[in-house]
C-alpha cells in the first residue's frame, strides 16, 4: 500500500487549509464531484445525540479517481487533468476546478478524511479508498484495489468534526449553497444536489434570469459577448463575472451600479476572455474595460425597467384598492414626470405605510402632496412618520437627488404655477364681470406683491405699499448708508406720496444700484392726464432730493393699466424710443413709462412659451380660477367666490 507525499511544503498547505469557511469547503467538495460527471450529489450530516455534526459525507455517482492518476493527483498540487481542458470527460459540462486545491479544503470540516471511489478500470470496475489525516497534510494513503459491483462514483466521508460545524445546519447554509449551484442547476436539468435531507433547486433562490447580447470589440466576431442577468430572492451582494464559453468563472467585480430592492448577479460569457489580464478590466484595460463598461451600461438600463415593472405592479394594486391620489392618465408631459416621481418615492416608502386602505390612502396623499409643494423635504417626513430603514432612507436619497429630479419637478411646476398667473391676471383684469369687482390695494395689489417676477425675472420686491419716505429709506439701506431721521418727501402739493410696489434688481452690476416703482390701478381706471401726472410727481420727488443724487442708481418708475388715454398713449409712442416711454431723464439716472396690463402678460408669457410647449400646459379659465382659490383665496373678489358657491 504506498504511500504519496505531496511535493509542496507544508506551510502552503496549511495556508489553503486555514481560512476556508465550512461552507466552502462543502461547495470544493461538490464541485469535485460535478467536475467528475456527477448526476447526483448528495451531502449528509450525520449528527450525534446532542444534535451535532458528527461527521460528514459527500457522496456523488461520477465516473470516480482513475488508479493510474490517484497518485499525480495526489502527490502533487497543480497540474492537474482539469488544466489541460475546460470541459467534464463525458458530458462536457464546464469544469470548475483546475488547480488540485479542492481536497485540501476538506480539512476545515475535520481532521480525517477519507475518499472512497469506484472507477472503471482496465481490469473492470474497482474500489479503493484514499485515506489523509490534517496532522500531515501532506501525506495521503492510497489502498487497495478491490473488484467491485457498486455503481461509479466518489464518497469523501470527514470525521472528527467539532461544534464550529454548527452553521451547517442553517437555514442560511441551505440558501447559499442554492446560490452557489443555482446557475449550474438551472442549465444542467439533469443534474440533482441533496444537502442534508432537502433537494437543492434554483427556485429557491432565483427570481428571474434574463440574457442580454452585447457589441463585440471584434466587428467581425461571430459570437459576440452575451450578458445573463440572473436575479435573487435573497438579499446578496451585486457582482459581475467574466466567464468563458463553458461558463466557468473567470474574474469577479463588484456590480458598480445601483438598483434598490434588486440582488443580482451578472455573467459576460466570451470566447474573448483569456489570459491573466482579464482581471483587469476594472483598471482600465484596452479590450476589457469597455466590455465591463457596457455591461454596466446595458444593467443600468435593465433595472430601471424592472423598477418600473415592480412600481405598475404596486400601484396597479392601489387603484384597485382605490387608495391611489390620481385619477385617470396624465394628459401632459410634466402631469406624466410628476405621477412617475410619485410612483417611485411611494413604492420606496411603502413598508412604512399603513395596511388599512384609510391610512394607505392619507399616507400616499400626503406624498403627493409634499413632492409637489416640497419635494426636497419628504426625506424628513418619511424618516419621522414612516420609519423607514437606513438602506431605505439612502435609496429614496437618491431618488430625489439624482439628477435632480425632484428640482425637475419644481421648476416644471413653477413655470406651470406662473401660466396658470398669467391666465388668472387676464381673468381678473378683462372678464367683463370681474374686472369691475376688482379692488386695487386690497385684490390686484396684494395679489402681484407675491407675483412680482410678471414685472422682469431680475426684480425682487422691496418695499409694499409705502409712502415714497419708506422707498427711499430702503434705498439707503441698499447703498448701506444711515437711514435713521430721513425727513418725509412729500410731492410738489405737499402731499405724502403711497407707491405700490418697489422692486430692486436681484443682482447688481458693478456700477448701479436699480430700482423700479410700480404704480398699479385697478382694471376699471383709464390712465390719463391725472394718472400721468402722479406717476410724475413720484418720480420728481425722488429726482429733486439732493441725497439721492448721484448715487449711482438707476430708477424706472412705471404707471400700469387695463387701458389708456388717446394723449397718454400718443406720449408713449414716440418715434425712436421704447413703446411706453413717457420721460427720459439721462442726467438722474430715471425713467417714466407707462405700460399697458395686456403687453405685461404677453411678454412674459412669450418669455415663458418655450416651456409652456415642452410641458403642454395650456390654463383654461377653470385653471386660472383654481390657482386663485388655491393661492389667493382671501383675496378673491366675490365674483370668483360666488362661481364657487354656485358650483
Amino acid at each position: 500500500m504506498p504511500d504519496v507525499t505531496v511535493e509542496v511544503r507544508r506551510d502552503h498547505i496549511e495556508r489553503l487549509v486555514r481560512p476556508t469557511k465550512p461552507l466552502h469547503a462543502i461547495f470544493e467538495l461538490i464541485w469535485n464531484s460535478l467536475d467528475a460527471d456527477a448526476k447526483k450529489v448528495k451531502v449528509i450530516l450525520r449528527r450525534n445525540d446532542l444534535d451535532g455534526v458528527e461527521s460528514i459525507l459527500v457522496e456523488d455517482n461520477g465516473l470516480g479517481i482513475q488508479r493510474s492518476e490517484s497518485e499525480h493527483e495526489f502527490g502533487s498540487l497543480g497540474g492537474s487533468w482539469k488544466s489541460q481542458t475546460r470541459v467534464t470527460r463525458r458530458h462536457k459540462r464546464p469544469l470548475h476546478g483546475s488547480n488540485g486545491e479542492g481536497r485540501f479544503r476538506a480539512f476545515a470540516l475535520g481532521p480525517k478524511v477519507t475518499w472512497t471511489t469506484v472507477v472503471d478500470d482496465v481490469n473492470g470496475r474497482i474500489q479503493y479508498r484514499i485515506k489523509a489525516n490534517s496532522t500531515t497534510p501532506e501525506r495521503f494513503s492510497i489502498g487497495d484495489s478491490l473488484s467491485s459491483t457498486d455503481h461509479t462514483g466518489t464518497t469523501v466521508a470527514v470525521e472528527g468534526t467539532s461544534s464550529s460545524l454548527v452553521s451547517l445546519k442553517s437555514e442560511k447554509a441551505q440558501s447559499r449553497l442554492a446560490k452557489e449551484f443555482a446557475r449550474y442547476l438551472n442549465k444542467f436539468r439533469d443534474v440533482s444536489l441533496e444537502y442534508d435531507g432537502r433537494a437543492v433547486t434554483p427556485g429557491e433562490v432565483i427570481a428571474r434570469v434574463n440574457l442580454i447580447a452585447l457589441a463585440s470589440p471584434d466587428e467581425a466576431d461571430q459570437n459576440p459577448p452575451t450578458l445573463e442577468i440572473v436575479e435573487w430572492k435573497q438579499d446578496w451582494p451585486n457582482e459581475i463575472f467574466f466567464c468563458d464559453p463553458t461558463g466557468a468563472a473567470l474574474a469577479e467585480y463588484k456590480a458598480g451600479i445601483h438598483a434598490p430592492g434588486f440582488s443580482f448577479s451578472a455573467y459576460i460569457t466570451w470566447h474573448g476572455f483569456q489570459g491573466s489580464e482579464v482581471v483587469l478590466a476594472e483598471l482600465g484595460h484596452a479590450r476589457y474595460g469597455p466590455i465591463l463598461d457596457m455591461a454596466r451600461v446595458e444593467l443600468r438600463k435593465y433595472f430601471k425597467e424592472r423598477a418600473r415593472e415592480r412600481r405598475q405592479r404596486v400601484v396597479d394594486q392601489w387603484r384597485a384598492e382605490q387608495v391611489y391620489p390620481f385619477s385617470g392618465n396624465p394628459t401632459t408631459p410634466l402631469e406624466e414626470v410628476k405621477r412617475d416621481l410619485f410612483d417611485v418615492v411611494a413604492v420606496q416608502a411603502i413598508p412604512g405605510i399603513g395596511s388599512e386602505p384609510a391610512a394607505k390612502k392619507l399616507s400616499l396623499r400626503l406624498i403627493r402632496e409634499s413632492l409637489e409643494h416640497s419635494p426636497t423635504s419628504l426625506k424628513k417626513v418619511l424618516q419621522d412618520v414612516l420609519d423607514l430603514s437606513n438602506q431605505e432612507l439612502d435609496d429614496l436619497a437618491m431618488l430625489l437627488d439624482r439628477a435632480s429630479l425632484a428640482s425637475v419637478i419644481s421648476s416644471a411646476q413653477t413655470v406651470a404655477d406662473r401660466l396658470d398667473f398669467l391666465r388668472s391676471l387676464e381673468l381678473l383684469l378683462f372678464d367683463a364681470d370681474l374686472k369691475k369687482e376688482v379692488l386695487e390695494r386690497s385684490q390686484l395689489h396684494r395679489i402681484l406683491a407675491a407675483e412680482a417676477w410678471v414685472f422682469g425675472e431680475q426684480y425682487q420686491l422691496g418695499v409694499d405699499d409705502q409712502s415714497i419716505k419708506e422707498v427711499l429709506k430702503r434705498h439707503l439701506e441698499y447703498l448701506g448708508r444711515e437711514t435713521l431721521n430721513i425727513a418725509d418727501v412729500k410731492l410738489e402739493d405737499r402731499k405724502t406720496a403711497i407707491v405700490d410696489l418697489m422692486l430692486s434688481k436681484t443682482i447688481q452690476d458693478s456700477e448701479h444700484q436699480h430700482h423700479l416703482i410700480v404704480e398699479l390701478k385697478r382694471p376699471s381706471v383709464i390712465a390719463g392726464y391725472k394718472e400721468r401726472q402722479q406717476i410724475e410727481s413720484y418720480a420728481m420727488a425722488v429726482a429733486n432730493d439732493q441725497r439721492f443724487r448721484d448715487a449711482g442708481t438707476k430708477w424706472d418708475f412705471v404707471l400700469v393699466a387695463n387701458a389708456v388715454s388717446d394723449d397718454v398713449r400718443r406720449l408713449s409712442r414716440k418715434k425712436g424710443q421704447p413703446v411706453g416711454l413717457i420721460h427720459d431723464d439721462d442726467d438722474l439716472d430715471l425713467r417714466i413709462w407707462v405700460k399697458h396690463w395686456g403687453s405685461i402678460i404677453e411678454e412674459r408669457r412669450r418669455a415663458l412659451h418655450f416651456y409652456q410647449d415642452k410641458l403642454q400646459v395650456d390654463p383654461t379659465r377653470d385653471d386660472a380660477i383654481e390657482f386663485l382659490r388655491r393661492k389667493y383665496a382671501q383675496f378673491l373678489p366675490g365674483g370668483i367666490q360666488g362661481e364657487e358657491e354656485a358650483s
